[in-house]
């Protein structure tokens, strides 16, 4: 009887040093699984408003407030994960067919600001902006590449434009770092219109 006692006595130390090794890697996994989760979604929806945003884009065409209103949906589509608090910038580029991309060549200057007759490049109070700092006029902020000059007759080859997002994801408990950064662009053909 006393060896049985003396048994789980020593036992309950065992448990004790068991679960203090086992918590934490427990512990990990879970909040490695949430993060996961959390950066997942992040990137998801930076995809689908990324395309949704180029879909809009095309319908756009010539409209004077064109950039406003893709800004507008990229951010409302970005709303789960933060909107304009998340984003760090958002171009609207002149591609010259679908496979064109700002990782390379003359549009890798759009990733950090405006090109002339090429991008419009958004960051910070631009993202928040009100309709009258657009509109194509010296000082916009579509000066760059103003929606009323992209071509969008039948006659002509519609233009192909291209919609470039970058969001900042913080990490809630940093098992995966503090900070992600997701990008996606999606170009497509504008829709063309009758003359």
């Amino acid at each position: 009887m006393r060896e049985l006692r003396a048994r789980s006595r020593s036992e309950r130390g065992t448990v004790v040093v068991e679960s203090a090794i086992a918590l934490p890697v427990f512990l990990l996994i879970v909040f490695g699984t949430i993060e996961f989760g959390l950066a997942f979604r992040s990137y998801l929806t930076t995809t689908a408003a990324a395309r949704d945003s180029a879909r809009y884009a095309a319908t756009m065409g010539k409209d004077v407030n064109a950039d406003f209103f893709i800004i507008s949906d990229a951010l409302n589509s970005l709303g789960p994960i933060g909107g304009s608090e998340a984003v760090t910038t958002i171009s609207i580029f002149r591609a010259t067919g679908p496979d064109s991309t700002t990782a390379s060549g003359a549009l890798a200057a759009c990733r950090t600001g405006s090109v002339a007759g090429l991008c419009n490049t958004y960051r910070g109070p631009d993202l928040t902006t009100d309709p009258y700092r657009f509109a194509c006029r010296p000082t916009a902020a579509d000066r760059f590449w103003c929606p009323t000059s992209r071509k969008v007759n039948l006659s002509d080859p519609p233009d192909y434009v291209g919609i470039y997002i970058e969001v900042e994801h913080e990490g809630l408990t940093g098992v995966l770092g503090s900070s992600m950064t997701f990008t996606e662009e999606v170009v497509t053909r504008l829709e063309p219109v009758r003359k």
